[in-house]
């Protein structure tokens, strides 16, 4: 949802320029997907869909329920959500701060397909490959697809590389129609 992104994007970049002011960027990491968890609660959605409660019953639940994980900053943070009925935005809010705090860091996520489970020195390898060609520090995210055949596919932001072999049947096939 483009719109609840527009919405999320000042809240992440406050909350982003506040961690990284106090070196907390780590802490707003594990608070924001705290929040996040809680907001997702299949009991939590329930109780928030309730017309009866007004915005500040919303705000007393939320941060009950809470408790003693989010500090002052956080939780001042929900109550701003829930006033401008932004709370719907706290998934989005979190996907910012991340790729905010991934950029700082240096860090950019890869999305590794491969077709059969990959060991720990296949892994680090292709990480290793795949940092020199970024020079930036890579996070994987691993996922088995068999229908890749054999091989990897990665792709890291808009960028994809296809050493599959379904890749390379698909590639073939559509030399051979044109």
């Amino acid at each position: 949802m483009a719109e609840l992104i527009t919405v999320a994007r000042p809240y992440a970049s406050g909350v982003f320029a506040h961690a990284r002011e106090q070196g907390q960027l780590a802490k707003w990491s594990e608070m924001l997907g705290f929040l996040v968890g809680v907001y997702g609660d299949s009991g939590m959605r329930s109780a928030l869909a309730n017309p009866t409660l007004t915005r500040a019953d919303i705000e007393r639940l939320f941060l009950a329920v809470c408790g003693d994980r989010i500090d002052g900053t956080a939780r001042n943070l929900i109550g701003l959500l829930v006033r401008n009925d932004r709370l719907e935005a706290l998934p989005q809010v979190l996907e910012l701060f991340e790729a905010l705090k991934a950029k700082e860091e240096s860090i950019v996520d890869a999305e590794v397909e491969s077709a059969f489970p990959m060991s720990g020195e296949q892994l680090a390898a292709l990480v290793r490959r795949l940092e020199a060609r970024m020079k930036r520090a890579v996070r994987p995210s691993v996922k088995v697809v068999p229908e890749l055949i054999g091989g990897v596919r990665v792709q890291i932001g808009d960028d994809v590389w296809d050493a599959s072999v379904r890749g390379q049947l698909d590639s073939m096939a559509t030399a051979l129609t044109k």
